[in-house]
């Protein structure tokens, strides 16, 4: 959504060429990666174009066959303050909101108002449906019948089957069934040939192939984490029970059907009313918060207006999630973690492998590797420990409420910068491969470790830049090292290495729990034979990871 509001996407999206341009501008932000060899570099483009238009985040093309009276000419007449145009795939209010937010509960806060509002027809007495309140309905119910396990990908397709809301107790039942025969069977093979069968009629009938319903419930997954009401049990979603004021708000209100087609896309464009628009809802939530900070706040003692309880309430999860975020550093040096850190980086490097860690880790990450890759190498940082700055500092990219990564780190800062007493690591990650790789990375990399060695002159500053493979001309701009700020020169010591080579190490950790400053002596050996040509630079590194001796 930035990319299509920075870029000057919005209003201008329609036809093969502009779709072209915007799958070209994802790629190059590291949003997608992008296969330079499709024939059709477009069909991205139409897939982003139309999550965002059914999200409320962009305005349709209404076409005339479909409707009497075009939609759009009359919310912009009775709604002139939405500041909208005829033209399609405008980005609105809501959208702009999206490409705008600069913390995880402004995002949470977008999201929600998007699902919230989102409806569709239906075959039910009512004639119209909310999907995400549905959804809401079922596991609320599997609730009240004592399940405690949340729901997975696979019964969300047992959800998005039926769109009507007086059935959420009959589904709940469906779930349990489905569980209670699938808990029969013991082998791995068997459970799958018991999920194909059981679910391959409901895909029929949503009018897709069994195989493909990853491809659907994956993103419906995910776009539920976004909205800060769950946190995820496994591979599963449960309520989180930070957030429950708000569920049962929203369980007691809703779904609030809209008949009126203007109205509807009013409330999707401008955003939907939530029950933290209201301030008794917020006040529970920050007497909540407070109490697990041990303080406590009176009614007097806290804002009057909406807004400033928005603000009072943000501040105090915050300083909740920090307190989560240290406990959670401490915790990545455990083995469980270190071996699953080591299972993302081998789904990330594209390798083979089995087995439930390497599972899990293949399913969180494929349909968002770049941001994985930040974030796993983040983690296996903070396993090595020794930070100087908090763990939220180190990272350029923001987090939810459980720890996982929500979209990479904007453009304009490093990925990830670590502080330790002696040194400041700064690390860099990229999927780009070939010349793109020199094109998008090498400028950016050195300006940053740069603008690190600028603000800390009292320390030595070191770049690790991470990639499953390395570009000749990417490594000599490093090999190089060098950076001007106008006439000023920065000299800058950035090591290229090889994901493959990065996963040696973290092994190497796993059996030898070394400390940062072993690190720092390895980047110092990498990089002096940057002297010699980039080929046999690059071969000493290889060469140096292999032997160096951590102990």
């Amino acid at each position: 959504m930035k990319v299509l509001l920075d870029k000057g996407f919005s209003g201008d999206l329609d036809g093969k060429q502009q779709e072209t341009k915007y799958s070209l501008a994802l790629d190059k932000a590291d949003i997608i990666n992008k296969n330079a060899t499709s024939e059709d570099q477009s069909s991205v483009a139409r897939k982003w174009r139309s999550a965002f238009d059914k999200s409320g985040f962009i305005t349709p093309k209404f076409h005339a066959n479909k409707v009497n009276i075009p939609i759009l000419p009359q919310v912009i007449a009775k709604y002139p303050a939405l500041g909208l145009s005829l033209k399609p795939y405008q980005i609105t209010p809501q959208g702009r909101r999206l490409a705008q937010t600069s913390t995880t509960y402004e995002m949470q806060d977008t999201m929600l108002r998007a699902l919230l509002a989102i409806q569709i027809d239906s075959d039910s007495t009512a004639g119209k449906f909310k999907p995400f309140v549905f959804t809401l309905q079922v596991m609320a119910k599997l609730r009240e019948k004592k399940q405690e396990r949340g729901v997975n990908e696979k019964e969300l397709v047992l959800i998005g089957n039926v769109t009507d809301h007086s059935q959420a107790s009959n589904v709940a039942d469906e779930i349990i069934a489905y569980r209670t025969e699938r808990d029969k069977i013991s082998s791995k093979q068997n459970k799958l040939k018991f999920d194909a069968e059981y679910l391959s009629p409901l895909a029929k009938a949503c009018g897709v192939k069994y195989e493909s319903l990853a491809t659907y419930t994956n993103p419906n997954f995910n776009y539920m984490l976004t909205t800060g009401l769950f946190s995820r049990q496994g591979k599963r979603l449960i309520f989180n029970e930070e957030r429950m004021e708000v569920i049962d708000v929203i369980l007691r209100t809703e779904p609030q059907l809209i008949l009126d087609d203007v109205e509807y896309y009013y409330q999707l464009w401008n955003g939907y009313p939530l029950p933290t628009d209201n301030a008794d809802v917020l006040i529970r939530s920050i007497k909540r918060i407070a109490s697990k900070l041990d303080r406590s706040y009176t009614d007097e003692e806290l804002p009057a207006e909406v807004p400033d309880l928005k603000l009072f309430l943000i501040r105090l999860q915050m300083e909740d999630d920090a307190i989560h975020e240290h406990s959670y550093a401490q915790e990545q040096s455990s083995d469980g973690n270190i071996e699953e850190i080591i299972q993302y980086l081998h789904v990330i490097n594209g390798d083979h492998g089995k087995g439930e860690v390497f599972e899990s880790a293949k399913g969180n990450a494929k349909f968002d590797m770049p941001t994985y890759f930040e974030w796993t190498s983040w983690r296996a940082f903070l396993a090595i420990d020794g930070l100087v700055n908090a763990p939220d500092k180190a990272r350029g990219f923001n987090v939810d409420q459980d720890l996982y990564p929500i979209g990479n780190a904007p453009g304009g800062r490093p990925d990830i910068v670590l502080e330790y007493k002696e040194f400041i690591l700064v690390v860099e990650v990229t999927l780009t491969t070939t010349s793109r790789q020199e094109a998008a990375e090498a400028e950016p990399v050195r300006r940053h470790v740069a603008g690190i060695q600028a603000e800390h002159p009292g320390k030595p500053v070191y770049g690790l830049f991470l990639a499953k493979t390395i570009d000749n001309n990417t490594a000599e701009m490093f090999r190089v090292g060098l950076w001007y700020d106008k006439d000023a020169p920065y000299f800058v010591n950035i090591v290229p290495m090889t994901l493959a080579q990065f996963i040696h190490v973290m092994q190497d950790f796993q059996e030898i729990r070394f400390d940062n400053t072993k690190v720092e002596r390895l980047v110092e050996k990498c990089l002096i034979p940057r002297n010699a040509t980039v080929g046999l630079w690059k071969h000493e590194i290889a060469h140096t990871v292999d032997a160096y001796r951590y102990n």
